[in-house]
């Protein structure tokens, strides 16, 4: 049985288990939006038609998303109930164009982490310039070593392309420079000379979501992971990111979202220094009164966490998310992966 028509079936028992009492903030997850039917080779996000239902459940439990800051201000007070915070990583145009006016349809609010330096110099970040690499490739198949592992990588069918893609991810989680020498290591062996396309907002379209009453919030410079930076150029990461967003947009920036949720001591303490009121993670979990505000944890709410089998949206799956009744499962897979 897969994951996620196991993940359903519980969905359905777990639909009349109330979430836990008191004061309780969920901050949801989200990246790209997508055109209905569109599929990439690295799918990050959710399509139109699922993010609008994912708003109507909440409408319908009087639940409809704040923005984080929204959020951590009410938590602060303590009062018990719920809210829920909608949040979108990395700056796509789609989050303007697609996200914007799906949330404003419904009278909802979120938050925009912009990766404020690749958004200025329109460069693509390196998941999407190594996605570019495999879909066009002029070689059917190569042999490329990196990290010391030799790859022989197949990239004439999708099947082949996705498999490859899974390969190369983790290998690409080195600091930059090392990063930056296996990209062109991989172009090179796939024969890529083009440059890939940067597909984040332009500043003039950011805009719109500050003056829709949207939360910017900073998401770095270059989106590298922090915690294999010395201190130093972590604060400058943040920092920086968060100035520059200032400077474009005349946004107030006061929380920041750590790459790939990618942290340690020293970038807390970064995000101290550069004055920001709260950081979020991707740790899974809710938000509670006394909770560190510098590491909040967030749910990813991806199609398939509320899609059952046949691709059709499942409220009770997407709720089940939500209040977290998945958690014990993932948690037993990432310690049988360890």
């Amino acid at each position: 049985m897969s994951g996620r028509a196991l993940r359903w079936l519980l969905s359905q028992a777990a639909a009349g288990v109330r979430p836990q009492a008191g004061a309780r903030l969920t901050i949801v997850r989200h990246h790209r939006v997508y055109a209905d039917g569109e599929r990439r080779l690295y799918h990050l996000g959710v399509s139109e038609t699922i993010l609008a239902r994912q708003l109507e459940a909440c409408a319908r439990a009087r639940l409809l998303p704040v923005t984080v800051r929204e959020g951590c201000d009410w938590l602060r007070l303590g009062e018990p109930g719920r809210r829920i915070a909608f949040s979108f990583d990395d700056g796509y145009a789609d989050n303007v164009t697609r996200a914007l006016p799906i949330l404003e349809r419904f009278g909802a609010r979120a938050t925009f982490y912009l990766t404020a330096g690749l958004m200025e110099t329109r460069r693509a970040p390196w998941w999407d310039e190594l996605a570019h690499a495999l879909e066009n490739a002029v070689v059917a198949a190569a042999a490329v070593t990196l990290g010391g592992f030799e790859l022989a990588l197949e990239c004439s069918t999708a099947a082949g392309r996705a498999v490859a893609l899974r390969t190369l991810l983790p290998l690409l989680r080195v600091p930059p420079a090392e990063q930056r020498a296996r990209l062109d290591t991989l172009r090179d062996a796939l024969g890529v000379t083009a440059p890939p396309p940067c597909e984040f907002a332009q500043w003039t379209a950011a805009r719109a979501l500050v003056e829709a009453g949207m939360e910017a919030g900073a998401h770095t410079m270059t989106h590298p992971f922090l915690s294999l930076l010395p201190p130093a150029e972590q604060l400058q990461e943040l920092a920086a990111s968060a100035t520059l967003i200032r400077d474009r947009l005349g946004a107030t920036v006061t929380g920041v979202a750590y790459p790939n949720g990618d942290h340690d001591a020293h970038t807390i303490d970064a995000a101290r220094a550069a004055g920001f009121a709260y950081a979020v993670s991707t740790r899974a979990g809710d938000c509670v009164p006394g909770a560190p505000r510098w590491s909040l944890p967030r749910r990813a709410l991806p199609e398939g966490a509320c899609t059952g089998p046949g691709g059709r949206f499942s409220e009770h799956m997407m709720v089940a998310e939500l209040n977290g009744a998945f958690d014990w499962l993932r948690g037993n897979r990432a310690r049988a992966a360890s």
